[in-house]
């Protein structure tokens, strides 16, 4: 085994991404994998899909400064997009047989069809190039489902039952899975960003508590369909509005915008920046967090606060995997599984189930607990460092078998 060179396949897992959520997936599962290499003296090649840097470039994650290569994949799933990988972009298959193991964290939370059949499609159709190669597939911690169309129910099963191993990250999606397909051998472990190195920074030298509020841009424009297409109970834009006037009544505290997809394309729907930088004017005490261009500048700025309010899930991970007391905003039932069930932190704001009022009450008494909070994330070190080992068995066993 010693110096054995494998190659590893990362799917959907981009480094270059302007949402610092799927960039963090990147980060965190290269940094585990360099665990993995150093541990087992071993040299891993890896190859990126879905992605849209130079051809080979390197990222220094903490200790280990890591080479990746990218590769070019352009097939969603849809009939035109086979023809042209067929006719034009069959070099792109080719490519696929370097692979001795495919990882597929899915974007993390792609792996269904809560933002249409297309986008599911195309999370879908490398992993059935994949399993027609015959190659190994590992279905890295993520979020399973729903999967409420008849299409992405069937299509999902089938690339489940053929995925080698299966890693969930929360508990409903655990049991999502076993009741979606009872035989299934399904691994309940943790989102990986939990285990993304930083730095922790200090902020202005003052008394103030720093507050960070993280502004979803996509809930803040009605999701993708500019029609509360997360069927929000709670408005959430009038939310974020009280929730700022709140706290700016504070006298003791500082609060900062703080963006977690932060796009070039200013007007993009999705962009968190656009949203926080009118906010910051809106607003002229507040602070606005610098343009951060990855998620460890993101997470060491993050873990510098003393308290956090986030709807995108790996914002609110950042806070609470570097200590930080956080309430996550719910918008969908990743937030749910994973804060309320399998990390038994119960201090979150549920959109869909509860109104501003509700929220609001839910807010005030996590900031006046604060204190109760981080206790309770320490205490959750212990399971996330056991969760960490377990996870690193698990890739190490896979990849190791993997030739």
């Amino acid at each position: 085994m010693k110096n054995r060179n494998i190659n590893i396949g990362l799917i959907w897992a981009n480094p270059y991404t302007e949402n610092l959520g799927v960039t963090a997936l990147a980060f965190s599962s290269l940094f585990l994998f360099e665990k993995i290499a150093k541990a087992k003296n071993l040299k891993f090649n890896y190859f990126i899909l879905s992605s849209n840097g130079p051809r080979n470039d390197s990222f220094q994650i903490g200790e280990y400064k890591v080479d990746i290569i990218n590769l070019p994949w352009n097939y969603n799933g849809s009939f035109k997009s086979l023809i042209k990988l067929v006719l034009i972009n069959w070099y792109q298959v080719l490519s696929l047989f370097k692979f001795d193991v495919a990882f597929d964290i899915g974007a993390g939370d792609s792996f269904s069809d809560i933002y249409g059949i297309k986008r599911f499609r195309e999370i879908n159709a490398i992993k059935n190039i994949l399993q027609i190669l015959g190659k190994k597939i590992i279905l890295l911690p993520q979020t399973y489902g729903p999967f409420n169309s008849l299409e992405a129910n069937k299509k999902a099963t089938i690339s489940i039952k053929k995925a080698n191993l299966v890693l969930a990250r929360d508990t409903q999606s655990y049991n999502y899975i076993k009741n979606l397909i009872p035989n299934q051998k399904i691994v309940e472990s943790i989102d990986v960003a939990f285990f993304m190195p930083y730095n922790k920074q200090k902020l202005n030298n003052n008394a103030k508590l720093k507050i960070g509020i993280n502004i979803s841009g996509l809930l803040w424009n009605g999701g993708y369909t500019n029609d509360n297409q997360f069927q929000l109970k709670a408005n959430y834009q009038d939310l974020m509005q009280k929730i700022i006037l709140h706290f700016l009544k504070k006298p003791d505290v500082e609060i900062y915008f703080i963006a977690h997809v932060l796009l070039k394309d200013y007007e993009n729907i999705e962009n968190d920046y656009k949203i926080c930088y009118e906010l910051n004017h809106l607003y002229p005490t507040t602070i606005l967090a610098p343009f951060f261009t990855n998620p460890i500048e993101a997470k060491s700025f993050i873990g510098s606060l003393d308290f956090f309010i986030g709807a995108r899930m790996h914002a609110c991970i950042a806070a609470f995997s570097t200590g930080v007391p956080v309430f996550p905003l719910a918008y969908s039932r990743k937030f749910n599984g994973l804060f309320g069930d399998t990390l038994n932190y119960k201090y979150y704001g549920d959109l869909v189930a509860s109104d501003i009022d509700d929220v609001l009450n839910d807010l005030k008494s996590a900031f006046r607990n604060r204190k109760v909070l981080k206790e309770i994330i320490e205490i959750a070190q212990n399971t996330l460092s056991h969760k960490e080992s377990e996870l690193i068995n698990l890739l190490s066993d896979a990849i190791t078998e993997s030739k």
